[in-house]
């Protein structure tokens, strides 16, 4: 995949000639397997690696992909995320917690600013804790890595133009006007330039701002790896919709039971099994998959690299809303995707969300099979980007 905005400000043959060393910040399995690709595609020097926090339980599969290329890293450190207490705890004692972290990571930055950073590379945008890192640690050059879709989104804030869910970018440190003013809380720090490292290059040629560069990506390091023939398992990939109260109980699993008749529909004959997300509550998954009629086969690895050591690759992987979707097209362009059409009523929160993460998918891979669950009941609609 070319970019024509890569083209016009620079090649990946370019970047491979940098030297010298370089940081990595990393959040998620996802963003920590788009470090270890950027990685690769650096010849000479050494780079460091910020491991921030454990989004979503990813540290087991965060643990696999370090032990995969062990070596990439000169150093690999380990930092608390942000905190998290309970939703019922007092605003000011969840500005207390955030005060204390914001002063670690300003710590962290300050510890790192001795080093001669050639290029920093982040993995969330929305991310608070790591846009405060980008903003103290000085370097020379700045890199976002894709965390899943959000990359178009991202893209379209930096250049001004309207996205499903604006407070992600912006929302500060705190929820009180006393800490406020005891404390500050400046706007999030907007850096001048980012180069986009990023499998969605296609998707930001119409919308990234003149200033910003693409580096297109494809997996490549990871495409190398397969060797595997396909079988004719079918992978639904399950989504934490549930505990994330995107969707009712009852809702998502009737998406689910009507979603794996719709694959029949298609043809897919073979036995289908559920890889839960790891988001998801282990017990609800297994009964979901159980009243699906499914198998239910959950990992530690990340989805990817699960793909990657499969004796036998899926004949396809189903998916209701995953940046998996994107990313294993992009390591298997030939692998078949479906996608569960969200019906009418399915969401209750994040709606535009997900229709942009939705959308993102449809765009991204213009062979992706769109199937209706409910035959009678209409689809939701994706939003724009």
């Amino acid at each position: 995949m070319t970019s024509s905005r890569a083209a016009a400000h620079g090649s990946p043959a370019d970047v491979r000639m940098t030297a010298g060393l370089s940081l990595a910040v990393a959040s998620s399995p996802l963003q920590l397997m788009n470090a270890m690709e950027w990685r690769a595609r650096r010849s000479g020097g050494e780079a460091d690696l910020v491991l921030l926090g454990d989004r979503a339980g990813g540290g087991g599969a965060v643990e696999a992909l370090l032990a995969r290329r062990p070596g990439l890293w000169r150093r690999v450190l380990r930092v608390s995320g942000r905190p998290r207490p309970a939703p019922y705890a007092p605003r000011l004692m969840r500005d207390a917690a955030d005060a204390l972290h914001r002063s670690a990571l300003r710590r962290l930055a300050a510890s790192l600013g001795g080093e001669a950073y050639g290029e920093l590379a982040f993995g969330d945008y929305r991310n608070l804790s790591q846009r405060t890192l980008t903003e103290r640690v000085p370097r020379v050059r700045l890199t976002l890595l894709d965390d899943g879709s959000i990359t178009p989104q991202a893209a379209r804030w930096r250049a001004g133009l309207p996205t499903p869910d604006p407070r992600r970018f912006t929302d500060g440190w705190f929820r009180t006007g006393l800490a406020r003013a005891m404390l500050g809380d400046p706007p999030r720090f907007e850096p001048p330039q980012v180069t986009f490292f990023t499998i969605y290059g296609r998707l930001l040629d119409s919308v990234i701002r003149p200033d910003d560069r693409v580096e297109p990506h494809a997996f490549e390091s990871f495409r190398s790896e397969r060797r595997a023939g396909r079988g004719e398992t079918v992978w639904l990939l399950g989504a934490n919709h549930v505990e994330a109260r995107i969707a009712d109980p009852d809702r998502h699993v009737a998406l689910v039971r009507d979603g794996v008749a719709a694959l029949r529909r298609e043809g897919l004959t073979g036995p289908i099994v559920y890889r839960p997300h790891r988001g998801e509550n282990p017990d609800r998954a297994s009964r979901l998959a159980a009243e699906a009629g499914l198998a239910f086969e959950p990992a530690a690895l990340p989805i990817e690299l699960a793909y990657l050591e499969a004796e036998r690759r899926p004949a396809a992987v189903a998916v209701i809303a995953s940046s998996a979707a994107d990313t294993l097209a992009a390591i298997d362009p030939a692998l078949p995707i479906y996608r569960f059409g969200l019906p009418q009523g399915y969401l209750r929160r994040q709606r535009d969300h997900i229709l942009a993460v939705v959308r993102a998918h449809d765009a991204f891979n213009p062979r992706i099979h769109v199937v209706c669950p409910d035959a009678e009941s209409p689809s939701e609609a994706p939003a724009a980007l």
